[in-house]
């Protein structure tokens, strides 16, 4: 390794395999120093900066990239994870983390790690969120910064999330049209609640509607009510409609992409003239509303595909907040399952706690439900427990196969391995092959408490069975 410039930059702290492992694996990683020296950057890390070795080493970060994440991390002493940027000489997403070791307030390095990712969305929602990101940084929002309490209910300390939080913060001063956009089960609906619970039409209603769930033939006269006579079937008297009852409040338009152009093209009427007709009714009826949307859709590719109206699409999106999966806030998965125990613990007036385990498990699964799903996750096991510490086998049965997957993550990701341990030939099969082993056996006892029934569900002979049972410690 003497005639490599990295490897003598960084031989003091790794050792040849550690080095060899950094520079040939898939993720993209620049490490610089304090003083933003570039000391490391990887292969995969050039080839997405698009630039040669000899143009990175022994260079200032400022010098190569202005506007460096890195940079702002390191100014702020915060460390990021899992941010999405879009480049724009890859036509690609980066998803971006910043770690300041050993410790964020006194650093000696910083480690930025990049993988290439799918876009989700287009570039200028991209580029928006990343701004958005920046935004926090300059801001030197600190992850135990204090917001406003409708806004302190949303749990979470990563930064995309805590960005989101202060870009809502920022919009609920404001009174212009804002879209939340995230994955099902992110909390999108709690995070408009907060907006308009923090704004100025705080003391007026809070209309909220679900536009998947009203019949396309219904949701006009919902919105908009409708006139005496209007149709069989109507009251008499007629009807006020929702846009009547958040007068001087706040509507919100939950799974907006579902409204059918027609009923689009109203919406946009009351947003550009400030009044509506009532179904069956010529007399326009003046309105002061504020209109927030969610959507779990790319309205972007809606919108080309003539699928949603342009001019709505620029009304509603004012401003545009991401609400990021769970899957990339990191640690705030520990942080919502302890909230979600605590909360159904008070509940339910039992004492509970997540044993090391199932931890792993929940940091292992991807969470396609996010927080909606790890709330689920948590009410099960608490009410299939039989002791006060949760374990893997009192979780929903698809779940339990995670802790294979976090096994086999802990064993092939770089440092996956404690330095202490020895490397055996074999091991990451052996294993990895324990563990999800483990959890069917758990996973299928769960299932069919007779051991005979067990048994014929794994194909096994009973001898076979409980040689089994003995090599994973299960009784």
């Amino acid at each position: 390794m003497e005639d490599d410039p990295q490897g003598g930059l960084l031989q003091p702290v790794l050792s040849d395999a550690e080095f060899h492992i950094l520079k040939t694996i898939g993720e993209a990683v620049l490490i610089t120093s304090r003083d933003a020296t570039v000391v490391f950057a990887n292969d995969a890390c050039r080839r997405i900066l698009g630039r040669p070795e000899k143009s990175l080493l022994g260079r200032k970060l400022f010098e190569i990239e202005e506007d460096s994440l890195t940079l702002k991390a390191m100014a702020n002493r915060t460390e990021v994870v899992n941010v999405r940027k879009y480049a724009d000489g890859l036509r690609s997403g980066i998803l971006c983390s910043v770690l300041l070791l050993p410790a964020p307030e006194d650093f000696t390095c910083a480690v930025t790690i990049m993988n290439l990712v799918r876009p989700e969305g287009t570039p200028g929602e991209l580029q928006a969120r990343e701004r958005y990101v920046e935004a926090y940084l300059d801001a030197g929002m600190a992850r135990g910064a204090k917001l406003p309490e409708p806004f302190e209910k949303l749990v979470g300390t990563s930064n995309p999330f805590r960005a989101a939080l202060y870009m809502a913060y920022k919009a609920s001063q404001a009174d212009f049209s804002v879209l939340v956009t995230g994955e099902s089960g992110v909390g999108k609906e709690l995070l408009v609640r907060a907006i308009h619970e923090s704004s100025t039409r705080s003391g007026h209603e809070f209309v909220s509607i679900n536009c998947a769930a009203i019949p396309g033939t219904l949701i006009e006269s919902e919105l908009f009510g409708y006139a005496s006579g209007s149709f069989t079937g109507g009251r008499k008297e007629g009807k006020k409609g929702l846009f009547d009852l958040a007068d001087r409040g706040t509507i919100f338009f939950d799974e907006v992409a579902d409204f059918e152009l027609n009923t689009q093209a109203k919406i946009l009427r009351v947003l550009e003239e400030g009044e509506f007709r009532r179904v069956g009714d010529q007399k326009c009826i003046p309105v002061d509303t504020r209109i927030l949307s969610a959507t779990n859709r790319d309205l972007g590719r809606m919108m080309l595909e003539g699928k949603f109206r342009e001019d709505l699409y620029y009304r509603l999106n004012t401003m545009t907040i991401h609400l990021p999966p769970l899957r990339e806030r990191g640690g705030d998965i520990e942080l919502l399952a302890d909230h979600f125990l605590e909360t159904l613990c008070r509940r339910y007036e039992k004492e509970a706690h997540f044993s090391r385990a199932t931890m792993d498990i929940f940091f292992g699964h991807p969470w396609p439900g996010n927080a909606r799903e790890l709330r689920s996750v948590v009410s099960y096991a608490l009410n299939m427990a039989d002791t006060h510490r949760i374990e893997p086998a009192d979780l929903p049965h698809y779940l339990l196969l995670s802790g294979g997957r976090a096994e086999l993550s802990r064993r092939i990701r770089p440092g996956g391995l404690d330095k202490a341990e020895t490397p055996r030939r074999g091991f990451v099969y052996r294993d990895v092959m324990d563990a999800f082993e483990k959890d069917l056996l758990e996973a299928i006892l769960k299932r069919y408490p007779s051991r005979t029934r067990a048994i014929e569900a794994l194909g096994l002979s009973r001898r076979a069975f409980y040689l089994k049972l003995k090599k994973h410690g299960i009784s």
